[in-house]
């Protein structure tokens, strides 16, 4: 069953990684590649998932998720966090809901994401005072985001509102060789 009426997911991972130094999306995770790790988490949950990601990704993206359902995206420009999830919201008919959900964030449980799937306004899990991910974006401002220009930021799109969670894992930011350590924890205490 799915939590929320037409919800769809959106995973970022078209970035190039260059302080990590290696891509995001394919970071081993146990037995599992980090996109593969995310999307199972959000399958679980009966959600539509996209990716996406950039034309080098490609190839290994989709062998990682080949058991997987969800579905692949290229933008021509990847340049752009409003583009990319422009060109997400584009490959769904009618959505009421989707989430925001960046590579480089897997920090949060699935109590967040199922509490996130409840709201109707656009809103982002907060933990001890600090907004975090996933961003989950409602109908209303949906439009308004696939009407603005694809460099624009998503702040000055719509309001959020920060929905208090106990994910203590929740600003996991995995950007350098250090923050590895940090996810092998989180995966370690799921």
């Amino acid at each position: 069953m799915n939590l929320a009426k037409n919800a769809f997911a959106i995973i970022l991972a078209a970035g190039k990684s260059e302080r990590l130094g290696k891509p995001k999306a394919l970071l081993d995770c146990g037995d599992k590649t980090l996109i593969q790790f995310i999307v199972d988490r959000l399958e679980s949950l009966n959600l539509g998932v996209i990716v996406i990601t950039n034309s080098d990704l490609k190839k290994s993206i989709t062998t990682s998720l080949e058991l997987n359902k969800a579905m692949i995206i290229v933008p021509e420009n990847t340049k752009h966090r409003t583009g990319n999830l422009i060109a997400g919201l584009n490959a769904i008919k009618n959505p009421e809901k989707i989430l925001v959900v960046p590579i480089d964030r897997p920090g949060w449980s699935l109590d967040t994401i199922k509490l996130l799937l409840k709201m109707n306004e656009t809103c982002c899990p907060e933990f001890q005072g600090k907004g975090g991910h996933p961003l989950l974006i409602c109908k209303e401002d949906l439009g308004k985001l696939s009407k603005a220009p694809i460099e624009t930021p998503l702040n000055t799109i719509f309001v959020t509102k920060k929905i208090s969670v106990m994910d203590s894992f929740l600003h996991l930011n995995i950007d350098t060789p250090e923050d590895i350590n940090s996810l092998n924890k989180f995966i370690n205490n799921i």
